[in-house]
């Protein structure tokens, strides 16, 4: 029995400390770097669709803040949640925003903390759907970094990456390319309007640099961003979603 107890004293605290660094994603603005919907290829169509949970007690408002690019204004929706509840906005860009082709940056804000998350989908073709989850990460949880490291870029991957600005102000975010072992692929500055989205379609294409696996990246800024990559297989369209870290800011 007094082993028992000595072993139960000894995991409580392990516990404890579990609990208060378990991850954290939800705050009262949550940034969505992208969302959209355009045609595919052989007639299909991409589309997204955006899952918002109220996990309190309360009835609660929420706003969506949408930043078409090519767009100089926002698209605003309100919706109300009831308690403990969640929320799927299929298709939001045709259904909520009425827009049938287009593409940016969301915004989901309350006075309550939430959670938000979208899915980045192809439907019409024969062997199915696929697509991609794209979190949501609340606004004070960004940071000045975004490092994405391990990334494929070979010939059976398309590699994109993207950046967004939720901040009012336009941002100059440095992006750094580099291979396994450390060396310089390539280097740019992208010049991000304010809640707008950068996004590089294939970037060993793009850029210039040899097809290789291992591709790490580093976008740095003045101000907190979202910086993200995107890996679509070639053969079947399955894609993956990553988004940075901030190891050194």
């Amino acid at each position: 029995m007094r082993r028992s107890l000595s072993a139960l004293l000894f995991v409580l605290p392990f516990l404890t400390a579990l609990d208060a660094n378990a991850l954290r994603l939800g705050n009262q603005t949550v940034i969505i770097p992208v969302i959209g919907r355009f045609p595919g290829v052989g007639g299909t169509q991409w589309q997204t669709d955006v899952f918002i949970s109220n996990p309190f007690s309360t009835e609660i408002q929420v706003k969506l803040h949408f930043y078409p690019s090519g767009e100089a204004s926002v698209v605003e929706r309100e919706v109300t949640m009831t308690p403990f509840s969640s929320l799927t906005l299929t298709d939001i860009c045709l259904t909520l925003f009425g827009r049938s082709n287009t593409g940016g940056m969301l915004e989901v804000i309350s006075l309550q903390t939430i959670d938000a998350r979208a899915r980045i989908y192809n439907v019409g073709n024969a062997a199915g759907q696929f697509g991609q989850n794209v979190p949501g990460i609340g606004a004070i949880f960004l940071n000045r970094q975004a490092y994405l490291f391990g990334l494929n870029a070979t010939t059976a991957n398309r590699l994109n990456v993207g950046v967004s600005n939720p901040n009012d102000d336009t941002v100059v975010v440095t992006i750094v390319v580099r291979d396994a072992d450390g060396n310089l692929l390539h280097s740019r500055e992208a010049i991000v309007e304010p809640h707008k989205n950068v996004q590089y379609n294939d970037i060993a294409a793009t850029f210039g640099f040899a097809r290789q696996e291992g591709i790490n990246i580093d976008m740095n800024a003045a101000v907190p961003i979202y910086g993200y990559a995107s890996e679509v297989r070639q053969d079947t369209g399955d894609a993956i979603f990553v988004f940075g870290l901030s190891p050194n800011s």
